[in-house]
């Protein structure tokens, strides 16, 4: 079922579109459904109608994001299926998606990638979500469209912007336990030809002792956000823009040790602190050809990252990594209409990224690398319910071999039923981080300049169902994926290993409107993730569940949510015990959430929260356990 050779998949990339022509939807028909159809932004070199885009994904609103009263993207990340958040401690959280590692997940901020050159992966624990617009969760691999570090999916997130005519503010403050303050306030406007957003969150937390030694201190965690965006229509074919986020951080975190037998033992207190300062930022030009046939985009972006780390006050290291991008992408309406909504669409980009890293540490001291890249992707709807997405990119690396990689997916609404069917499977590539390249860390690590890309192959196929009048609805996916050279860290290096390592699981996400006053939703993912010797891969639970009701009260002026999380049957590595630690299952565990929220007027409206309802001890990784039972009050507001 899974086993779909690149001829075949190259093949039918090529003839389905001809096969189909006849009966392609054409005229101002088809392109006032394509219009009317939700848009998934990231999905392709251009944006792809949700209906016939042929991969899972999962999109996450503002309104869905207040509702349950999430500060962090990370939290809002925990209840998407297919996805593995892992903390160590209150200030570093990864993200995996079906088995893959967290540099194999590419992170765009506004569009703007987000990773580090260094770690590869992005760390979401300064990422707040007051601010957040959207956040869309693309799940398998995404390397023709984005090249490197998105072999298991892409997380987009779009920060808030102005999307209505005249002024708009608002803002949140809230307070809660372990002295919690968080702040946010927005401003925006718009006048039907330019459009500017500002707001800025700060937060501020006391955190938990992580080493929970008697009279250890707390891990402090302080975040603040500024966000700038805006554009502006120099004609009525041309459109300028720009994007700039800065996050600062600070953050207390303690020590681990070797050579422990439990647990409890591998954190020790000590006085460690670091400072993470981040800019992204883009300036974009967006203009039609053709009488809007052709669709061109020229975009300028990058993002700087910079860590220094502190023992007692006093300088131990740092790090910094660089990025810088350029891309024109161009789109083309196949069908003779305009290339924004064209049903028909054949989409070309070129790009060019610098990523540079420097460590204190590194005998080296900075290292640069360049990539060149050109890729080509068809989009096409028909009028029978059949949506194709078909893309191939050749990487032109200056440290590696040339890649090219490749995807094809394909989405079927079935005649007469509220049944869609999709199937996808692509090529991915993942080259190795600068720090597993050229890091040095004293006495543990060393670089392996030896290091090759590793490859992935995945295939899924799915099913999305309407049922009870529109009332419920559920998705499921079935996927699969082999990664060859894999990269591990072994002894105080890494290495590529020889043989396959292979992923497959299964997916499901489920709402139901049970009442016109009950909503229920259900998120299970079951993944088989093994090492090519059958050892389980770290960090990703066999086992994730979520379970969410949200019920109306007070006429519809309040509501309240409860979050319930499951996870079972993960393993990780007891880093530090020796060079070669043991792979230990951690305890399953279960976790429990409240949101509630009520309108005072029409514009304020009071929030509480509490997060671990039940005070459940449980890891996420080992030697590090998640937050205590804490409570939380505020008030949010807008006009």
């Amino acid at each position: 079922m899974f086993r779909t050779p690149l001829s075949l998949l190259a093949t039918t990339a090529a003839v389905l579109p001809a096969a189909l022509l006849p009966c392609a939807a054409t005229g101002q028909q088809v392109q006032d459904q394509v219009v009317l159809d939700t848009l998934v932004l990231s999905a392709g070199l251009s944006p792809v109608a949700e209906s016939a885009y042929g991969r899972a994904h999962t999109v996450l609103t503002s309104e869905d994001l207040q509702s349950r009263r999430v500060i962090t993207v990370q939290d809002a990340l925990r209840t998407v299926p297919g996805l593995s958040v892992t903390s160590t401690g209150e200030t570093v959280a990864k993200i995996r998606i079906r088995g893959g590692e967290s540099n194999h997940v590419l992170v765009l901020i506004d569009g703007v990638e987000a990773n580090s050159p260094g770690n590869g992966d992005y760390i979401f624990s300064g990422m707040l979500a007051e601010d957040i617009e959207r956040i869309e969760v693309l799940r398998g691999p995404q390397s023709a469209i984005y090249g490197a570090n998105a072999a298991s999916g892409v997380i987009s997130i779009t920060t808030r912007r102005a999307s209505a005519q005249g002024p708009g503010y608002g803002g949140t403050v809230e307070i809660g336990g372990l002295d919690t303050r968080t702040a946010s306030a927005f401003v925006q406007a718009g006048d039907g030809r330019g459009s500017i957003s500002l707001s800025a969150v700060a937060r501020r937390t006391d955190g938990e002792d992580e080493s929970r030694s008697p009279g250890g201190d707390t891990e402090f965690n302080r975040q603040r956000v500024l966000g700038l965006n805006g554009s502006y229509d120099l004609t009525e074919s041309a459109t300028v823009g720009f994007t700039l986020r800065r996050i600062w951080q600070e953050y207390g975190y303690d020590r681990a040790v070797s050579f422990v037998d439990s647990p409890d033992d591998y954190i020790v207190d000590a006085p460690l602190t670091a400072d993470r300062d981040e800019t992204y930022g883009s300036l974009w030009l967006e203009g039609e050809a053709f009488g809007g046939r052709l669709l061109n985009r020229f975009a300028v972006s990058g993002a700087n990252q910079n860590t220094a780390h502190f023992n007692g006050g006093l300088p131990d290291y740092s790090d910094a990594s660089r990025l810088r991008n350029f891309k024109y992408t161009g789109s083309w309406a196949l069908d003779g209409g305009n290339a924004r909504d064209a049903a028909q669409k054949l989409n070309v980009a070129v790009q060019k990224k610098r990523e540079i890293y420097e460590n204190s540490f590194a005998s080296g001291g900075r290292y640069e690398r360049d990539t060149k890249s050109a890729s080509l992707e068809y989009q096409g709807q028909f009028d029978n319910g059949i949506g194709v997405q078909a893309g191939m990119r050749r990487d032109f690396n200056d440290d590696f071999r040339h890649a090219t990689t490749w995807n094809i997916a394909a989405a079927w609404q079935v005649p007469g039923r509220d049944l869609r069917l999709r199937a996808a499977a692509g090529k991915a590539i993942v080259n190795p981080t600068m720090f597993e390249l050229y890091g040095y860390a004293p006495g543990s690590y060393d670089g392996n300049a030896d290091l090759t890309p590793e490859t992935s192959r995945s295939q899924e196929i799915g099913a999305d169902w309407n049922f009870a009048a529109g009332r419920g609805a559920l998705g499921v996916t079935l996927f699969t994926s082999k990664v060859e050279d894999m990269i591990i860290g072994t002894g105080n290096t890494s290495q590529n290993l020889d043989g396959t390592s292979k992923r497959k699981g299964f997916e499901a996400d489920l709402e139901y409107e049970a009442t016109d006053w009950l909503r229920l939703g259900a998120t299970y993912t079951y993944t088989d993730a093994r090492t090519e010797d059958d050892q389980p891969v770290v960090r990703q639970p066999r086992h994730l569940l979520g379970l969410r009701a949200t019920a109306d009260i007070a006429q519809g002026r309040g509501s309240v949510t409860a979050d319930l999380r499951y996870a079972g049957s993960s393993y990780d590595a007891e880093w530090f015990r020796n060079y070669s630690p043991p792979t230990t299952e951690l305890p399953d565990y279960v976790t429990v959430n409240l949101a509630a929220g009520y309108d005072l007027t029409e514009n304020l409206r009071l929030t509480g929260r509490v997060v671990n309802l039940f005070d459940r001890d449980y890891s996420e990784s080992w030697g590090y356990y998640g937050q205590g039972r804490t409570l939380y009050a505020g008030l949010t507001a807008k006009w």
